[in-house]
């Protein structure tokens, strides 16, 4: 029985309405926000990636000879299966092929879309916390809290705009707990496919996907052991479930058609140490690189403490006591429940890829980011903390509405925090950091903030005796200034000009960079503006003095 009473508050009584309200209004913040996000350093490459897919299927289809192929070849692109990327699955991205045209005739049309694009599947993911909280009969407000916490995450939200591969795969991880949630509760044909579908969408774009749908089938298969449920429509179920997902992985991987074996081998490989990623990180003031000294192992759990608002994790620790509490109570009698199993596969979901990774620190430890995907089973966690508190409160009226009020200003400050620092999210630092961000933590990975300084500058107070030229003086800062200029509207590009010249009339430096490359304010010029993200210093622009 669904906890209908819980949290009954007046704006709920037309819930199905104001649910979708609710998602309207999701949806539409993200998307009218989205044009203000900057460029991704290796957004173009993704681009490529995709390409490079497109031009697998060309081949395999209809030939090297095609206009398809052809057309790629002039590019200068190659096959996946041929290229050292081929690790980075682009299955998500399929359906945006069509808008890499717009690369050399509009890019700056190019770069909105794309954001956009990549917003549909971040919105994907919200929706998916909200149906899984409601398959484990949650209420809607519940259900809607839990959203939130995805959504009003201020790093999850600026990335859930540009980045297509750890933000896509936490929503493909989403979708697949849905559905297999969704599979569990009733087998079905159409259920397994679906499941399925997700599972493989999620292992194409990063081979740990596969471990979603894999320790959700585990359950949904110990769950009808435990209550003797198996018959021949079951095995049949089981067995269409299965093949699909193969079925589907192989044909949303071009890169495995040529040589299966060397390509899992390759994906697997990289899985853990990435081997076209030198590792150097700023964490703690300290700079690391893997090989010389590797991270200490507190580092990931540190991140996730200090990148997340504070009442995040608190909520994931009391729904992840609730699920231990439970199903050490049922025993036995846990296996028959698909509630407690799919608890025991969130569990496992965050936990066996957190232990590994701190024990054995392998080089792709060296991102947070590249653990995003284990913000799904905590996110849900984290609902079930948030259900374990309203029941708690359901017959107390007064504690209820003082803990309904008080997520809501939580909620509310972190909101208003995130419209305050809009764009830079994404530099966003917990009060629990110690010391200054800017010089002890990493900020703008990306150097996303370079194209909003362009912009900045262009429109800036300024010496007008000086030549609207922009330069760097190291190596990122200078990569960021010249994609971005690329990306600028043309009215833009043709006011602002960039160079490789160290002395230009204006200097763009990332904070985070500078402090990685140990490159110094420079000489001969002083600080035209900063921009900055909940009071760290992304970036600073320098004009050349008099």
């Amino acid at each position: 029985m669904r906890m209908t009473q819980a949290l009954r508050l007046p704006l709920f009584r037309h819930s199905r309405l104001l649910v979708a309200l609710f998602f309207i209004t999701l949806f539409f913040t993200g998307l009218l926000t989205g044009v203000d996000y900057g460029l991704a350093c290796d957004e173009p490459w993704e681009q490529d990636i995709l390409r490079e897919n497109m031009k697998e299927y060309a081949i395999r289809l209809w030939g090297s000879d095609s206009e398809a192929a052809l057309y790629y070849d002039g590019l200068g692109i190659q096959r996946i299966s041929q290229s050292a990327e081929r690790d980075h699955g682009q299955c998500a991205y399929y359906l945006a092929a069509p808008l890499l045209v717009l690369q050399h005739s509009s890019p700056h049309l190019l770069l909105i879309l794309w954001h956009a694009y990549t917003w549909l599947w971040f919105m994907a993911g919200c929706w998916a916390v909200y149906a899984f909280c409601r398959e484990m009969g949650f209420a809607r407000p519940v259900s809607c809290f839990s959203t939130l916490l995805l959504f009003l995450s201020p790093r999850f939200f600026a990335e859930g705009h540009y980045n297509n591969k750890d933000m896509v795969l936490l929503s493909l991880v989403l979708l697949t707990l849905w559905l297999g949630l969704r599979l569990m509760k009733q087998p079905g044909l159409l259920r397994g496919l679906l499941f399925s579908f997700a599972g493989a969408m999620a292992a194409n774009t990063k081979i740990a996907g596969a471990a979603a749908w894999g320790l959700v089938s585990l359950a949904i298969l110990v769950s009808l052991t435990a209550r003797r449920a198996w018959s021949l429509k079951m095995v049949c179920t089981a067995s269409s479930t299965l093949l699909s997902f193969l079925a589907f992985y192989g044909l949303l991987t071009p890169a495995l058609w040529q040589n299966p074996g060397e390509y899992l081998s390759y994906v697997l490989l990289n899985a853990s140490g990435f081997s076209r990623w030198p590792g150097v990180v700023l964490f703690k003031g300290a700079i690391y690189q893997h090989r010389k000294n590797p991270l200490p192992r507190s580092y990931l759990p540190t991140m996730i403490l200090l990148t997340l608002p504070l009442y995040t994790m608190p909520l994931a620790a009391a729904g992840q006591i609730k699920a231990l509490l439970s199903f050490v109570k049922g025993k036995t009698a846990s296996l028959k429940q698909g509630s407690a199993l799919m608890q025991a596969v969130l569990t496992l979901l965050w936990l066996l890829p957190l232990g590994y990774a701190m024990l054995a620190r392998p080089l792709v430890y060296n991102g947070w980011r590249h653990f995003y995907f284990i913000y799904a089973p905590l996110v849900l966690l984290a609902g079930l903390g948030l259900d374990t508190l309203a029941k708690l409160t359901l017959h107390r009226t007064w504690l209820k509405r003082a803990a309904c009020l008080l997520l809501c200003l939580c909620f509310t400050i972190t909101a208003l925090g995130m419209a305050l620092n809009h764009p830079y999210q994404y530099g966003y630092y917990n009060i629990l950091t110690p010391g200054d961000a800017s010089t002890q933590m990493e900020l703008d990975y990306w150097v996303v903030s370079t194209v909003n300084a362009m912009k900045q500058l262009a429109a800036a107070p300024r010496d007008d005796r000086l030549a609207l030229v922009l330069g760097a003086r190291e190596p990122m800062s200078l990569f960021g200034i010249e994609h971005g200029h690329r990306v600028l509207s043309p009215a833009l590009q043709a006011t602002l000009s960039v160079t490789q010249d160290e002395n230009a009339p204006y200097l763009f430096s990332n904070t985070t960079y500078a402090r990685i490359y140990g490159t110094p304010a420079p000489d001969g010029y002083h600080v035209l503006f900063t921009l900055r993200a909940y009071g760290n210093i992304l970036a600073t622009i320098y004009e050349k003095d008099p």
